[in-house]
């Protein structure tokens, strides 16, 4: 004869703890944190950070691969990347190359990604670009593809 197993509730310090590793991003399976806090950490969520390689985007980086966050970090020039692989632990960090006409290029960055940051901007014209081809047009380009590739969150 089989007893019936008594189903004793979660205490409700443990459910609350268990509530915030829990995030449903909106087009996929749920997603639950794990691992030890800190550089190790893991949270399942994927971040693109165009123009991680400038003042504002290094330090974005390295608190999105503090906090867990795979990020993919698209550059342009291969010395540029180099001080943001140390950012996260091993594979939390993934440089790729990227042009900034090319909405391929972009697309490969965006395609995984929950949330986009969009950081990229000059203030200075260049013999390759203009004003209006960083400020305008690439962020125009990055949205566009962005939302063709349903990221949930797009933050210029």
């Amino acid at each position: 004869m089989l007893l019936p197993q008594v189903v004793r509730p979660l205490r409700p310090k443990l459910a609350r703890g268990l509530a915030q590793q829990l995030t449903i991003p909106p087009r996929s399976n749920p997603v639950i944190s794990y691992g030890p806090a800190g550089r190790s950490a893991v949270t399942g969520h994927v971040a693109t950070v165009f123009g991680c390689t400038g003042f504002l985007g290094r330090y974005l980086v390295s608190k999105l691969a503090k906090a867990g966050t795979q990020v993919i970090v698209p550059f342009r020039d291969e010395d540029e990347k180099r001080h943001l692989k140390v950012m996260g632990d091993l594979g939390q960090v993934v440089p790729l190359m990227w042009d900034i006409r090319d909405p391929d290029t972009i697309a490969e960055c965006v395609r995984h990604s929950d949330v986009v940051y969009n950081l990229v901007g000059r203030e200075y014209e260049t013999k390759n670009y203009t004003f209006e081809d960083v400020n305008v047009t690439a962020a125009q380009l990055i949205a566009e593809v962005s939302m063709a590739h349903s990221v949930s969150n797009f933050i210029q």
